[in-house]
């Protein structure tokens, strides 16, 4: 991932991101084998005054798996903890 240059590489692959799905990405990874709660991430990507659904949360989750995993539905790097939130193992 270079931050400088908004740009994620996936086995020589580029991969294009939106903005939202990069950052959240970036925070994943800074904290990468940290539980994040739903919270903390909505926090860090949409900021402290978000007040729309947190099911975005898991539709860009969703969208970043379809991206980054070889089979998004057994992800291996976006991990979901249950009841927490979600880990980055990278």
């Amino acid at each position: 991932m270079d931050t400088d240059r908004h740009i994620v590489s996936i086995n020589s692959s580029t991969v294009n991101l939106p903005l939202k799905e990069f950052e959240l990405l970036e925070f994943l990874m800074r904290n990468s084998g940290r539980v994040l709660t739903r919270m903390q991430l909505i926090d860090r990507v949409w900021g402290n005054d978000y007040v729309g659904d947190t099911k975005t949360l898991d539709v860009h989750i969703k969208r970043l798996r379809a991206k980054i995993e070889s089979d998004p539905a057994n992800p291996v790097h976006i991990q979901t903890i249950r009841g927490l939130g979600y880990k980055m193992d990278a």
